[in-house]
Protein backbone atom coordinates (compact mmCIF):
# COMPACT_ATOMS: atom_id res chain seq x y z
CA UNK A 1 0.00 0.00 0.00
CA UNK A 2 3.08 2.18 0.80
CA UNK A 3 4.78 1.54 -2.57
CA UNK A 4 1.72 2.10 -4.59
CA UNK A 5 1.21 5.08 -2.86
CA UNK A 6 4.23 6.07 -3.22
CA UNK A 7 4.76 5.39 -7.18
CA UNK A 8 1.33 7.55 -7.52
CA UNK A 9 3.08 10.72 -5.91
CA UNK A 10 6.39 9.93 -8.04
CA UNK A 11 4.24 9.82 -10.99
CA UNK A 12 2.63 12.85 -9.93
CA UNK A 13 5.85 14.49 -9.73
CA UNK A 14 6.90 13.37 -13.19
CA UNK A 15 3.82 15.13 -14.77
CA UNK A 16 4.37 18.21 -13.03
CA UNK A 17 7.71 18.25 -14.17
CA UNK A 18 7.00 17.49 -17.48
CA UNK A 19 4.61 20.47 -17.97
CA UNK A 20 7.21 23.02 -16.99
CA UNK A 21 9.11 21.59 -20.21
CA UNK A 22 6.23 21.96 -22.64
CA UNK A 23 3.28 24.16 -23.30
CA UNK A 24 0.91 25.68 -25.54
CA UNK A 25 2.09 29.34 -27.10
CA UNK A 26 -0.37 32.54 -26.14
CA UNK A 27 -0.24 33.22 -29.91
CA UNK A 28 0.17 30.85 -33.36
CA UNK A 29 4.36 30.88 -33.76
CA UNK A 30 4.81 31.98 -30.22
CA UNK A 31 4.32 35.38 -31.09
CA UNK A 32 3.95 37.43 -28.19
CA UNK A 33 0.57 39.36 -29.89
CA UNK A 34 -2.10 38.94 -32.95
CA UNK A 35 -3.91 41.06 -34.63
CA UNK A 36 -6.39 41.19 -37.54
CA UNK A 37 -7.51 43.42 -40.19
CA UNK A 38 -11.59 43.43 -40.92
CA UNK A 39 -13.44 44.87 -43.65
CA UNK A 40 -17.09 45.83 -43.66
CA UNK A 41 -19.16 45.77 -46.46
CA UNK A 42 -18.11 44.25 -49.45
CA UNK A 43 -16.79 47.26 -51.14
CA UNK A 44 -15.21 47.05 -54.48
CA UNK A 45 -12.41 48.92 -52.83
CA UNK A 46 -11.90 46.48 -51.28
CA UNK A 47 -10.82 43.73 -54.01
CA UNK A 48 -9.26 47.30 -56.68
CA UNK A 49 -7.02 48.57 -53.47
CA UNK A 50 -7.30 46.60 -50.25
CA UNK A 51 -6.59 43.19 -51.49
CA UNK A 52 -3.53 43.60 -53.65
CA UNK A 53 -1.32 45.59 -50.56
CA UNK A 54 -2.59 42.48 -48.63
CA UNK A 55 -0.99 40.03 -51.45
CA UNK A 56 2.21 41.93 -51.82
CA UNK A 57 3.13 41.81 -48.02
CA UNK A 58 1.85 38.03 -47.75
CA UNK A 59 -0.88 39.45 -45.29
CA UNK A 60 -4.76 37.93 -44.72
CA UNK A 61 -7.65 39.49 -43.65
CA UNK A 62 -11.61 39.33 -43.22
CA UNK A 63 -14.07 40.75 -45.18
CA UNK A 64 -17.70 40.42 -43.96
CA UNK A 65 -20.10 40.93 -47.15
CA UNK A 66 -23.71 41.71 -47.27
CA UNK A 67 -24.75 38.97 -50.07
CA UNK A 68 -27.99 42.10 -51.21
CA UNK A 69 -25.46 44.15 -52.08
CA UNK A 70 -22.85 41.66 -54.23
CA UNK A 71 -22.21 43.32 -57.39
CA UNK A 72 -24.73 46.61 -56.56
CA UNK A 73 -23.33 49.42 -54.38
CA UNK A 74 -23.72 50.04 -50.42
CA UNK A 75 -25.38 53.54 -50.33
CA UNK A 76 -23.93 55.08 -53.28
CA UNK A 77 -20.55 53.37 -53.12
CA UNK A 78 -19.65 50.31 -55.79
CA UNK A 79 -19.42 46.96 -54.21
CA UNK A 80 -17.20 43.94 -55.56
CA UNK A 81 -18.68 40.89 -57.36
CA UNK A 82 -18.96 37.15 -56.50
CA UNK A 83 -16.17 36.13 -58.95
CA UNK A 84 -13.76 38.97 -56.76
CA UNK A 85 -14.74 37.00 -53.59
CA UNK A 86 -14.21 33.46 -55.35
CA UNK A 87 -10.44 35.01 -56.31
CA UNK A 88 -10.33 36.64 -52.54
CA UNK A 89 -10.76 34.06 -50.79
CA UNK A 90 -8.65 31.40 -52.98
CA UNK A 91 -5.45 33.56 -52.23
CA UNK A 92 -5.92 32.49 -48.59
CA UNK A 93 -8.57 35.85 -47.25
CA UNK A 94 -11.21 34.95 -44.94
CA UNK A 95 -14.86 35.63 -46.05
CA UNK A 96 -17.17 36.35 -43.54
CA UNK A 97 -20.92 37.16 -43.32
CA UNK A 98 -22.31 40.76 -42.42
CA UNK A 99 -26.00 39.40 -43.01
CA UNK A 100 -28.15 39.25 -46.02
CA UNK A 101 -29.64 42.66 -45.88
CA UNK A 102 -27.48 44.04 -42.81
CA UNK A 103 -30.18 44.26 -40.53
CA UNK A 104 -29.57 44.86 -36.70
CA UNK A 105 -30.22 41.63 -36.04
CA UNK A 106 -30.90 42.89 -32.11
CA UNK A 107 -34.43 43.61 -33.56
CA UNK A 108 -35.06 40.51 -35.55
CA UNK A 109 -37.71 37.93 -34.50
CA UNK A 110 -36.83 34.34 -34.98
CA UNK A 111 -38.16 33.90 -38.57
CA UNK A 112 -36.35 36.96 -40.01
CA UNK A 113 -33.43 36.72 -37.82
CA UNK A 114 -33.12 32.94 -39.67
CA UNK A 115 -33.52 34.66 -42.79
CA UNK A 116 -30.56 36.66 -42.43
CA UNK A 117 -28.38 34.98 -41.39
CA UNK A 118 -29.14 31.69 -43.26
CA UNK A 119 -29.79 32.91 -46.62
CA UNK A 120 -26.20 34.66 -46.37
CA UNK A 121 -24.78 31.90 -45.38
CA UNK A 122 -25.88 30.13 -48.88
CA UNK A 123 -24.87 32.64 -50.91
CA UNK A 124 -21.46 33.04 -49.42
CA UNK A 125 -21.18 28.81 -49.94
CA UNK A 126 -22.52 28.27 -53.01
CA UNK A 127 -20.65 31.73 -54.71
CA UNK A 128 -17.45 31.16 -52.96
CA UNK A 129 -17.15 27.71 -52.34
CA UNK A 130 -17.42 27.60 -48.24
CA UNK A 131 -19.25 28.29 -45.10
CA UNK A 132 -18.45 31.87 -43.58
CA UNK A 133 -16.91 30.88 -40.27
CA UNK A 134 -17.37 34.23 -38.91
CA UNK A 135 -20.12 36.98 -38.72
CA UNK A 136 -19.96 40.99 -38.23
CA UNK A 137 -22.61 42.22 -36.62
CA UNK A 138 -24.43 44.93 -38.36
CA UNK A 139 -23.78 48.45 -36.82
CA UNK A 140 -21.84 46.28 -34.16
CA UNK A 141 -25.39 45.74 -32.36
CA UNK A 142 -25.47 42.53 -30.60
CA UNK A 143 -27.19 40.93 -27.71
CA UNK A 144 -26.87 37.39 -26.15
CA UNK A 145 -29.94 35.82 -28.18
CA UNK A 146 -28.33 37.43 -31.28
CA UNK A 147 -24.66 36.27 -30.17
CA UNK A 148 -25.84 32.42 -29.87
CA UNK A 149 -27.77 32.52 -32.97
CA UNK A 150 -24.86 34.51 -35.16
CA UNK A 151 -22.05 32.19 -34.20
CA UNK A 152 -24.46 28.75 -34.16
CA UNK A 153 -22.00 26.33 -36.52
CA UNK A 154 -18.82 28.71 -36.99
CA UNK A 155 -16.08 29.36 -35.41
CA UNK A 156 -17.09 32.81 -33.70
CA UNK A 157 -17.81 36.58 -34.65
CA UNK A 158 -16.27 39.87 -34.03
CA UNK A 159 -17.41 40.68 -30.40
CA UNK A 160 -15.03 43.43 -30.49
CA UNK A 161 -13.11 46.02 -32.23
CA UNK A 162 -11.58 48.98 -33.03
CA UNK A 163 -12.23 51.64 -35.85
CA UNK A 164 -9.33 52.13 -38.04
CA UNK A 165 -10.89 54.87 -40.55
CA UNK A 166 -10.83 58.65 -40.98
CA UNK A 167 -9.77 59.78 -37.56
CA UNK A 168 -6.90 57.30 -36.79
CA UNK A 169 -3.48 59.05 -38.10
CA UNK A 170 -0.19 57.22 -38.92
CA UNK A 171 0.84 57.81 -35.31
CA UNK A 172 -1.98 56.36 -34.03
CA UNK A 173 -1.76 53.04 -36.19
CA UNK A 174 1.84 52.76 -35.05
CA UNK A 175 1.31 53.06 -31.34
CA UNK A 176 -1.62 50.73 -31.48
CA UNK A 177 0.50 48.17 -33.20
CA UNK A 178 2.93 48.81 -30.29
CA UNK A 179 1.12 48.58 -27.63
CA UNK A 180 -0.48 44.86 -28.99
CA UNK A 181 2.53 43.59 -28.73
CA UNK A 182 4.12 45.45 -25.50
CA UNK A 183 0.91 44.27 -23.48
CA UNK A 184 0.20 40.83 -25.17
CA UNK A 185 -2.88 41.34 -26.40
CA UNK A 186 -5.26 40.37 -30.00
CA UNK A 187 -6.44 43.53 -31.47
CA UNK A 188 -9.56 43.71 -33.90
CA UNK A 189 -9.48 46.57 -36.78
CA UNK A 190 -12.36 47.60 -38.42
CA UNK A 191 -12.21 49.41 -41.63
CA UNK A 192 -15.31 50.19 -44.47
CA UNK A 193 -14.64 53.03 -47.31
CA UNK A 194 -10.95 53.66 -48.01
CA UNK A 195 -11.14 56.97 -50.34
CA UNK A 196 -15.00 56.42 -50.82
CA UNK A 197 -18.00 55.17 -48.48
CA UNK A 198 -18.67 55.30 -44.67
CA UNK A 199 -15.88 56.78 -42.74
CA UNK A 200 -13.23 56.19 -45.30
CA UNK A 201 -9.33 56.35 -44.84
CA UNK A 202 -9.51 58.89 -47.04
CA UNK A 203 -5.66 59.05 -47.79
CA UNK A 204 -4.88 55.13 -47.96
CA UNK A 205 -1.22 55.53 -48.33
CA UNK A 206 -1.05 55.47 -44.64
CA UNK A 207 -2.68 52.71 -44.02
CA UNK A 208 -0.48 51.17 -46.65
CA UNK A 209 2.56 52.10 -44.46
CA UNK A 210 0.96 50.87 -41.49
CA UNK A 211 1.02 47.34 -43.21
CA UNK A 212 4.32 47.72 -43.65
CA UNK A 213 5.09 48.24 -40.42
CA UNK A 214 3.09 45.46 -39.27
CA UNK A 215 4.62 43.03 -41.56
CA UNK A 216 8.34 44.41 -39.96
CA UNK A 217 6.68 42.86 -36.94
CA UNK A 218 5.91 39.23 -38.10
CA UNK A 219 8.27 37.47 -35.21
CA UNK A 220 6.19 39.32 -32.81
CA UNK A 221 2.82 40.11 -34.48
CA UNK A 222 0.46 37.21 -35.47
CA UNK A 223 -1.42 39.06 -38.40
CA UNK A 224 -4.34 36.58 -38.73
CA UNK A 225 -8.15 36.02 -40.00
CA UNK A 226 -10.77 36.68 -37.22
CA UNK A 227 -11.76 33.07 -37.81
CA UNK A 228 -7.53 31.72 -37.27
CA UNK A 229 -7.37 33.85 -34.29
CA UNK A 230 -10.42 32.65 -32.73
CA UNK A 231 -10.09 29.40 -33.35
CA UNK A 232 -6.35 29.30 -31.71
CA UNK A 233 -7.42 31.55 -28.60
CA UNK A 234 -10.51 28.84 -27.87
CA UNK A 235 -8.58 26.17 -28.88
CA UNK A 236 -5.77 27.54 -26.45
CA UNK A 237 -8.09 28.28 -23.47
CA UNK A 238 -9.77 24.27 -23.63
CA UNK A 239 -6.93 22.62 -24.28
CA UNK A 240 -5.44 20.21 -21.71
CA UNK A 241 -2.08 18.49 -22.06
CA UNK A 242 -1.42 15.44 -20.20
CA UNK A 243 2.21 14.57 -20.52
CA UNK A 244 4.60 11.61 -19.49
CA UNK A 245 8.44 11.39 -19.78
CA UNK A 246 9.82 8.60 -21.38
CA UNK A 247 13.72 8.09 -21.81
CA UNK A 248 14.68 10.48 -24.80
CA UNK A 249 11.61 12.55 -25.27
CA UNK A 250 8.03 13.36 -24.22
CA UNK A 251 4.56 12.14 -25.05
CA UNK A 252 2.31 14.53 -25.19
CA UNK A 253 -1.70 13.80 -25.21
CA UNK A 254 -3.51 16.70 -25.88
CA UNK A 255 -7.87 16.80 -24.39
CA UNK A 256 -9.99 19.72 -25.71
CA UNK A 257 -13.12 20.07 -24.40
CA UNK A 258 -16.50 19.78 -26.18
CA UNK A 259 -18.25 22.22 -28.37
CA UNK A 260 -14.75 22.87 -30.32
CA UNK A 261 -15.34 20.89 -33.43
CA UNK A 262 -15.67 24.29 -36.00
CA UNK A 263 -12.26 24.96 -34.81
CA UNK A 264 -10.08 23.67 -36.55
CA UNK A 265 -6.35 25.80 -36.52
CA UNK A 266 -2.81 24.39 -35.40
CA UNK A 267 -1.62 25.19 -31.72
CA UNK A 268 2.11 25.86 -31.29
CA UNK A 269 3.79 23.47 -28.43
CA UNK A 270 6.64 25.44 -26.75
CA UNK A 271 9.29 22.56 -25.80
CA UNK A 272 12.11 23.53 -23.22
CA UNK A 273 14.85 21.37 -24.05
CA UNK A 274 18.63 22.07 -24.50
CA UNK A 275 18.76 19.88 -28.04
CA UNK A 276 17.03 20.04 -31.02
CA UNK A 277 13.73 17.79 -31.38
CA UNK A 278 11.80 15.84 -33.87
CA UNK A 279 7.91 15.73 -33.21
CA UNK A 280 5.13 12.88 -34.88
CA UNK A 281 1.57 13.19 -34.03
CA UNK A 282 -0.49 10.10 -35.83
CA UNK A 283 2.12 8.77 -37.55
CA UNK A 284 3.05 12.34 -39.32
CA UNK A 285 6.03 14.53 -38.48
CA UNK A 286 5.46 17.82 -37.12
CA UNK A 287 6.84 20.64 -38.29
CA UNK A 288 9.70 22.38 -35.86
CA UNK A 289 11.23 25.51 -35.77
CA UNK A 290 13.60 26.88 -33.03
CA UNK A 291 13.66 30.13 -32.06
CA UNK A 292 15.40 31.69 -28.88
CA UNK A 293 16.50 28.86 -27.48
CA UNK A 294 12.74 26.68 -27.71
CA UNK A 295 11.88 24.41 -30.10
CA UNK A 296 8.05 24.91 -31.27
CA UNK A 297 6.05 22.50 -32.86
CA UNK A 298 2.65 23.19 -34.69
CA UNK A 299 0.20 20.30 -33.80
CA UNK A 300 -3.59 19.36 -34.31
CA UNK A 301 -5.50 19.64 -30.80
CA UNK A 302 -8.00 17.30 -32.34
CA UNK A 303 -5.27 14.78 -33.51
CA UNK A 304 -4.31 12.51 -30.55
CA UNK A 305 -0.81 11.60 -29.06
CA UNK A 306 2.50 13.30 -29.88
CA UNK A 307 5.38 12.12 -29.25
CA UNK A 308 8.60 14.52 -28.87
CA UNK A 309 12.08 13.03 -28.77
CA UNK A 310 15.44 14.38 -28.93
CA UNK A 311 17.57 14.55 -31.75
Amino acid sequence: MVKKAFLMVLAAWAGAATAQEVHVAKYYGDRRAAVTYTFDDGLLEHYTRVFPELRKRGLKATFGIIGSKVGRDMKGTPCLTWAMLREMAADGQEIASHGWEHRNVTTLGPEALRHEIERNDSAIRDSVGAFPLTYFYPGNRKDSLAVASCEAGRVGSRLRQVSMGSKRDSAWMRRWADALVERGEWGIAMTHGITTGYDALGDPSRFWAHLDYVASLRDSLWVGTLAEVTAYVRERDNVRLDTVRRPGGIVVMPRLAPGLAECRHPLTLVVLSGRPVRAVQGGRPLSVSVRAGKSLVDFDPHGGEILIEEI
